[in-house]
């Protein structure tokens, strides 16, 4: 059985190129809410094609910091962790509790985020994203019960009040720019739920060697900060990003990346969402069944 390694190196007290991501939305944002009103519906229509570029790029910056903060100073990690929920449009920890209980039962059962039965791409797309906003009940008491701290529990109700008190005023001072701003966000989340979709197409959580796929795309890696390598991240969840290439090609060394669930494409390229689209039907994927270890071996646990 793999354990959680340590660091090679300490993480820097500030991330610079994930900061560097995270400004252009600091860009981007007052833009939108000075600029909304003396724009032209095509100038909208650009200006929010541009935000969801931004709120994209700067998710990837949002997994990283759940895992390794982008600033290490107490209080600049919690305001960068309201900024990048506010960013998403997830309410930081309460995301961040959602995603943790992702990396302990690895899209298995038990993963609130599982592709249920005879349930094809589009229908979990869409209940993905909707579910928190339309009915949120069972999501907030998911999270709810896994905030086992009070102050996970505070944190909670300020970032739900961050996020959606900051929407319902925006929709009072300017209903067009709050649905705006919510179609924006429901876009980008559908794009976000699209990733762990395809960085988990054919897994089986069941198999310590096949959790995830690994992209080896040199410009997803490259630009979003070694996202590809998405089987050594779970299995060392908290190994900085930087580290994650060559992770993947010690496990290469070792035999433990199944050439069946690695991909030279990234998991944007239309290739590969066509490819996950078609192999996606009504029924679910076949899970990987040949290993290098043993079926029995636990899934990973953090």
């Amino acid at each position: 059985m793999y354990g959680v390694t340590s660091p090679a190196a300490k993480p820097p007290p500030l991330d610079v190129p994930s900061l560097a991501v995270h400004a252009l939305w600091w860009g981007w944002f007052p833009t939108f809410l000075t600029t909304w009103g003396e724009l032209t519906w095509g100038g909208r229509l650009a200006l929010l094609g541009l935000g969801w570029a931004v709120l994209f790029w700067n998710y990837a910056v949002l997994h990283n910091h759940m895992h390794v903060p982008i600033a290490r100073p107490p209080l600049l990690e919690a305001v960068v962790s309201r900024t990048l929920g506010l960013a998403c449009g997830f309410p930081y920890r309460g995301y961040y509790l959602h995603h943790f209980n992702h990396h302990k039962y690895n899209d298995g059962p038990g993963d609130w985020g599982q592709r249920r039965p005879g349930e094809g791409v589009t229908r979990y797309l869409v209940r993905s994203t909707l579910t928190p906003w339309v009915w949120p009940f069972e999501t907030l008491a998911n999270v709810w019960r896994a905030a086992k701290t009070r102050r996970w529990r505070l944190e909670l109700v300020l970032d739900f009040a961050v996020v959606d008190g900051f929407l319902v005023g925006l929709f009072f001072w300017e209903p067009a720019q709050g649905l705006a701003l919510l179609g924006l966000w429901w876009t980008g989340q559908f794009s976000i739920y699209w990733l762990n979709l395809a960085s988990h197409f054919e897994t089986d959580s069941r198999q310590r060697d096949a959790l995830a796929i690994t992209s080896t795309s040199w410009f997803y890696n490259f630009f979003f900060f070694n996202a590809g390598h998405h089987q050594a991240h779970h299995l060392w969840p908290q190994m900085p990003w930087r580290e994650l290439s060559a992770a993947t090609q010690k496990l290469a060394a070792e035999g433990r990346v199944r050439p069946a669930l690695q991909t030279s494409l990234a998991p944007i390229n239309p290739l590969w969402v066509t490819r996950v689209v078609q192999s996606y039907g009504a029924s679910p994927c076949a899970r990987q069944t040949e290993s290098t270890i043993t079926s029995g071996t636990p899934s990973a646990d953090t």
